[in-house]
This record gives C-alpha cells, structure tokens and sequence, in this order.
C-alpha cells in the first residue's frame, strides 16, 4: 500500500518506475571502482489522488548520508550567482531580510555568505556543515531554538528531501511559535512534465513539488516560477500552515519518460565521440539510465572544483575541468543544463565541438 507523505491517504497511483540510480547523485568518488560500487535504487513515482502530490513510494531516509563524496555547489557558476541574486531581490521585496533571519538547511553556508555581506542578521542550522563559521549551527532546527526568535526562516532547496514535508513545515512553524515568514524555493516538477525530463528524478528527492502543492499547505502565500522554470518559490506567514489538507480535484500525470530515453540513446549513438557537461545529479542520472557500462560516454566536464578528477557514481566516468576538454578528442558535448548554455560555448566554441541541449 503506497501512502501520501502529506496525509497518509492511499489514495495513489504509480505514474513512473526508474531503473538503479545513485542513492545520492551528487556524490563523486576519487576511483573509479569505488564509484562502480556506489548503492543504487529504483525510484517509484507516485501520485496522490486526492491532491496531486508527487513523491517517492518506498523513499528510505534512513539510507541517506551526506558524507565527504557530496558536493552539490553550484555557486561557481555565473548563472546560478545571478540566480541567488534573483532571490535576493525577492525577498528584499518582501521586506523579509530586516529582521533575524534563519536558513535551515544552509549547506556549505555560500547563500548565508551572501547575506552576511548585505548586513543580515542571519544565523544558519546544518547538521551536514563542514565549516567554521560561529554563524552556522551544526544541528537541526527545533523548539529548543524558539529564543532565537526568527522574523523570516529561508528554506532553499531541503523540502525536497524531507520525507514528511507537510510535517516538518507544522513542526518549523510550531518551533517558531507560528511568527514570522518562511521562504521555500524547491525544483518544480512543472517543468519536469514539459521537458519530459527523466534526469531531474532522483532517489535523494523524495518529494516533486508544483506551485499549486507547495501552495497548498498555506492558506495564504505569494510566489512563483524563476530559474528558467525550473524552480518554484513561496513566501508565506508561519501562522498560515494549514491545519489540515483539504481533497481536491486532481487530473493524473501520463508520463513519457521511456520515450524520452529512447531519444537520448539515439542523441548518444550519433553523437561520435561525446562527452556530458555538468557532473551533477542530472548528469548523474542522466548516465546511469543511459550508459551504466561506460562505454559510450568518453568523460564529464564539470567547473566545480571538488568533482574534477573524480569519479561519478555508479558508471565511474572520469570527471574533467573545461580547459582539459581540448585534449579529450570530443566531437559533440551533451549538455545537462540549457541554463548554463552561454557559460559552455564559451570554452566548446573554439573547439569546434557541437553542442546538444537536452
């Protein structure tokens, strides 16, 4: 029996099955045989039909671990440091950074950064933090922090692996005596549905929100769609937590993602010699659906440091930085995110290399 993480209704339907993905995709191993033996999963996609919502049936959150291998930083990015300013700017709008601000959830702390240099008055709560800032508090925000007293709690891309999401926004709110504005932003899977996009689904995201169902679990909230799409938003008042979710009519997904694959496999087979740009967990996935075996895809560029010359789980393709890309012999360079298009032609267009856009 498949339960809504929301409601516990079993009231669902199983719209999608992939096949042995990294259990975490943004873990990168420093050989390749410890990258062949990372754990895999299948992902079963469910979805509630008394609300809509998306999630994984059967997500373990007990098999999850953050350890050193995960490295999902994005901010070396020109695009995704515009982005963050994109938020910035939203919440600056709302008049939301005026007062103690608290970002669960706050990783290696870059966003958290960002605003100490704007002169927020911000505290971070990451037990995962590898850090040494006095700023960041290495545990999980609860009641045993209700003193700190915050007027506006960030939560940046953390609902989606929380396997009770509905639960753990009640218990934020509770913890902050129902004051204050909370800000989430989570990818959507709108755009999931348009781009008929298997690689954005992952074991490590339990939960596939759209605006309408993170909607939903306020009574009253602003937000919207940036990020090229990608990404959803919603501010709200903590005191506007439902108290309960109410049914509503729901028109069910027909996915095409084995469709999809059969496109990407053709991409790869034409391609030459190709290699994928972008080592994250679209990328990630991406290979494993694809090319488990590591034979058709000769290598993966990636600009954060921490994954190059480092190993993707599950296949062990070899991950570059750009300016090795010219030694690689590359007819044809996938790439992951269209986002980041600009940034990439940028070093493949001397190259002659072709460019594909998933």
């Amino acid at each position: 029996m498949i339960e809504c993480p929301l409601t516990g209704s079993a009231h669902t339907r199983v719209i999608y099955t992939q096949r042995s993905v990294p259990l975490i995709q943004n873990k990168v191993y420093p050989t390749r045989e410890e990258a062949r033996n990372a754990p895999c999963m299948d992902v079963v996609l469910a979805q509630s039909l008394d609300n809509g919502f998306v999630f994984s049936a059967g997500f373990k959150e007990s098999v999850i671990d953050y350890d050193m291998h995960y490295q999902n930083e994005q901010s070396h990015s020109a695009y995704f440091q515009h982005h963050l300013e994109q938020v910035i700017d939203i919440m600056q709008e709302n008049r939301a950074l005026e007062g103690k601000v608290v970002e669960i959830g706050c990783g290696k702390a870059y966003f958290m950064d960002m605003l100490l240099d704007r002169g927020v008055d911000v505290i971070g709560f990451d037990p995962t933090y590898e850090g040494d800032s006095p700023k960041v508090v290495k545990d999980f925000f609860s009641s045993k922090y209700s003193d700190v007293g915050a007027e506006f709690i960030i939560l940046r891309h953390t609902l989606e692996h929380i396997a009770h999401p509905y639960h753990f926004i009640k218990t934020i709110a509770a913890a902050n005596d129902y004051k204050g504005r909370i800000y989430i932003e989570v990818p959507t899977f709108e755009w999931i549905m348009a781009h008929n996009a298997t690689e954005d689904i992952f074991y490590e995201h339990c939960n596939y929100f759209t605006l309408e169902t993170l909607q939903m679990l306020f009574n009253k909230s602003v937000g919207g769609h940036f990020f090229n799409g990608q990404y959803i938003y919603v501010i709200a008042e903590l005191s506007e937590v439902k108290a309960e979710l109410e049914k509503r009519e729901v028109a069910p997904y027909e996915e095409r993602f084995s469709v999809r694959l059969q496109e990407y496999d053709a991409i790869l087979r034409g391609a030459g010699s190709v290699a994928i740009w972008g080592a994250g967990a679209k990328g990630s996935t991406f290979l494993n659906l694809l090319d488990k075996s590591g034979t058709q895809v000769k290598c993966v560029i990636d600009i954060n440091p921490k994954k190059q010359h480092q190993y993707v789980g599950g296949t062990g393709h070899y991950i570059i930085r750009p300016n090795e890309l010219k030694d690689q012999a590359i007819d044809t360079v996938v790439v992951m995110n269209i986002n980041y298009i600009d940034e990439i032609r940028s070093v493949t267009e001397p190259l002659n290399i072709k460019l594909i856009t998933l």
